[in-house]
């Protein structure tokens, strides 16, 4: 695996080093040291550890919100279970920050999966320093959720 990835200002930091992680947020105040505790943006749904348990530390009674990548994949297996973890991700919390584009293409060219996307060809970061989407790629996200409540009507909708 390339070491070259970008380093998501919410990445959660017990992931080990590489593209794939899970992302987080601070819940104290940093000490002296700049250090702080973290919460995992995990709902606990337990999905992207079934696709990937040897890559997830596995949730306990004490962790159940800090799910992260113990390790990268190192096969082609395994990279294909680390792409299926983030898409079956109820909160989105797995992502992908390397430039691989077979591996973005996987994850449907999303915003919403990867920080980079090719756009026109080009690969261009899709986050702000401060975590939050790029315009271009805001736009894309909502044009992806219009698109899949268009494709996941309820049974009663069927006149939308």
């Amino acid at each position: 695996m390339n070491d070259d990835f970008f380093q998501h200002p919410f990445r959660f930091p017990k992931n080990a080093a590489g593209p794939f992680y899970t992302t987080g947020v601070p819940s104290t105040e940093p000490d002296e040291n700049g250090n702080c505790e973290w919460d995992g943006n995990c709902l606990w749904c337990g999905a992207p550890e079934a696709e990937a348990p040897d890559l997830f530390f596995p949730f306990d009674d004490e962790s159940y919100r800090d799910t992260y990548f113990i390790r990268q994949p190192e096969t082609p297996e395994e990279t294909e279970q680390a792409i299926m973890a983030a898409k079956v991700c109820c909160a989105f919390a797995v992502r992908y920050g390397g430039h691989d584009r077979s591996i973005i293409e996987r994850l449907d060219n999303a915003p919403e999966l990867c920080d980079y996307i090719s756009v026109e060809g080009e690969l261009r970061l899709t986050v702000a320093d401060d975590g939050e989407f790029l315009p271009f790629a805001t736009k894309i996200v909502k044009q992806n959720q219009a698109e899949w409540r268009r494709q996941h009507k309820k049974w009663w909708q069927f006149w939308l």
